[in-house]
C-alpha cells in the first residue's frame, strides 16, 4: 500500500507533495516557469537541462546572464531568459489597469527571438514568411506574417473569428497599422516583434499608446484604451498577447508569446 492510502485509510491528514519544478527556482523564476517556455515551442525546443534551455537542434542558451538585481530598464534592454519570463500574461479581462512596469511580454531576450525567426537585417525574416489576407470580408488587406510557429495560420484562425464579430467592432480592426517591419523598439533600441514577422498592429485611429499619454514630468503613466476585450480575446485564444494589458500600454499591437501566458 502506497503511503497516500495508508494516510487515507487511517484517516490521517492526507501528505501534500510538492514537485521539485514547483519549487525549485533559477534566478528566481521556478522551474516550472521554465519547462513551460519549452513546452510553448514544441517544434523548435527540446527541454531544460542543467540551467540551460537546449534546442532541437542541440544549442544551448543559458537561462540566466548572473546580472542580479537589474532594474525593470535594464531588464528592458538586456534580458535573460530568466528576465523573460519573470511577468505572467493573464488571459482575460483585465479586472484592474496594470500596475507599475507591469508590461508581461515587453522583457525579451533578443538572442532567443532572433535564432527562433531569424535576424531581420540579415534577410532571415522574410524567407520564413507568407502573405495573409487580413479581414477579406471587410476590408481586404494583405500582410506578411511568419511561417514559424504556424504564426501566419494562427493569425488566418483569428481573422476568420474577428470576421464574425458585429460590425460594429471592424472600425478597431481596419485598415491593419503593418505586421512585418524590420525595426528596434522606439524606447529600448532592441529589436520589436515586428522584426520577426511575428506582431501585428490593428488600426490606429482608435488606439493608445503610452508614449503619447506620458507626461513631461514623468511620473505614473496614465492608463487608457478604447478596444473592446471582445477584440483581444479572440487573439488570446491563438496565444498572442495584447499590449492593452501592458503599464507601457500599446493598445494596437498583439504579438504571439505562448510562454509568458499563466502556465
Amino acid at each position: 500500500m502506497d503511503r497516500r492510502r495508508f494516510l487515507a485509510v487511517c484517516g490521517a491528514a492526507p501528505l501534500v507533495l510538492r514537485s521539485r519544478t514547483a519549487t525549485a527556482q533559477i534566478s528566481g523564476v521556478s522551474l516550472a516557469r521554465f519547462e513551460h517556455l519549452a513546452a510553448s515551442y514544441p517544434a523548435l525546443l527540446d527541454r531544460i537541462e542543467n540551467g540551460a534551455l537546449v534546442w532541437k537542434d542541440g544549442t544551448r542558451m543559458p537561462l540566466d546572464d548572473g546580472k542580479a538585481g537589474k532594474s525593470f530598464e535594464q531588464m528592458l534592454r538586456d534580458a535573460s531568459l530568466a528576465d523573460q519570463m519573470r511577468q505572467v500574461y493573464r488571459r482575460g479581462k483585465p479586472l484592474a489597469q496594470p500596475g507599475i512596469n507591469e508590461s508581461p511580454g515587453r522583457i525579451r531576450h533578443e538572442g532567443f527571438f532572433a535564432k527562433m525567426y531569424g535576424d531581420c537585417t540579415k534577410g532571415e525574416v522574410t524567407k520564413r514568411m507568407r502573405a495573409v489576407r487580413w479581414m477579406p470580408k471587410t476590408k481586404v488587406q494583405t500582410i506578411q506574417v511568419s511561417t514559424v510557429n504556424d504564426v501566419a495560420g494562427r493569425l488566418e484562425r483569428i481573422i476568420a473569428e474577428l470576421e464574425t464579430l458585429p460590425d460594429r467592432y471592424k472600425a478597431f480592426l481596419v485598415p491593419s497599422a503593418g505586421t512585418y517591419n524590420c525595426r528596434v523598439v522606439a524606447d529600448t533600441g532592441k529589436p520589436s516583434m515586428h522584426a520577426s514577422g511575428a506582431a501585428i498592429d490593428i488600426a490606429t485611429a482608435q488606439t493608445d499608446y503610452w508614449v503619447w499619454a506620458r507626461g513631461k514630468g514623468g511620473g505614473a503613466i496614465p492608463y487608457r484604451n478604447k478596444i473592446p476585450f471582445e477584440i483581444a480575446e479572440v487573439f488570446e485564444k491563438e496565444n498572442f498577447i495584447w499590449g492593452g494589458k501592458w503599464y507601457h500600454y500599446d493598445t494596437m499591437h498583439f504579438e504571439y508569446r505562448p510562454e509568458v501566458f499563466e502556465s
